[in-house]
């Protein structure tokens, strides 16, 4: 025995629904990067496809609500679609951070390392709590946040390593980038 046709359309319709909910909330996810690196026009864009999607799909299910794989598949899809959104944001973008170094151990040792790796850096003296400091700006894509991340932790583990985002800049040498800014 096969399964009814009114099986099939449920499966088809949890399906449809749970894959819509996945585009929605990554469209969602990444639209707010968009906003915050003030890209208004592809975030609108991204809005509006991401509101349709979820105007359709939610409508499906208050339809059908008595459906429990309906509403399962859009809180399934939510789920996955936060993940999916984060991991495509995140491969797929070139915004530039600023990381900012304390050395607690050998800023040469650190700096050399930096500098072998490819990344440009300046380096001044700060005051901390205990006096004295060392400290190595760096900016970079948030695609080579690791890479940098490792060689500082391999060297100085105990370095305070602190990360910002930057809306604008211009000029200068940021790694991970193919030309200058």
């Amino acid at each position: 025995m096969g399964l009814s046709a009114e099986t099939w359309n449920i499966l088809f319709w949890t399906a449809v629904i749970f894959g819509a909910r996945v585009v929605d909330v990554g469209l969602g996810t990444i639209r707010t990067q968009l906003i915050v690196r003030r890209k208004k026009f592809l975030a609108a864009l991204t809005g509006f496809v991401e509101v349709l999607i979820f105007i359709l799909i939610v409508s499906r299910v208050i339809q059908d609500i008595h459906n429990w794989p309906y509403v399962l598949a859009y809180a399934g899809g939510f789920a996955v679609g936060t993940l999916v959104g984060i991991a495509l944001a995140d491969r797929f973008s070139k915004h530039v951070v600023q990381a900012t170094i304390v050395c607690n151990g050998s800023r040469e040792a650190v700096e050399t390392a930096l500098r072998e790796a490819g990344f440009a850096l300046t380096r001044y003296q700060g005051v901390g709590r205990d006096g004295p400091v060392d400290v190595l700006t760096v900016v970079c894509t948030a695609q080579s946040l690791r890479r940098l991340t490792k060689v500082v932790t391999q060297i100085d583990p105990k370095a305070f390593l602190f990360v910002q985002d930057l809306v604008a800049s211009q000029g200068g040498y940021v790694y991970g980038l193919k030309s200058k800014i």
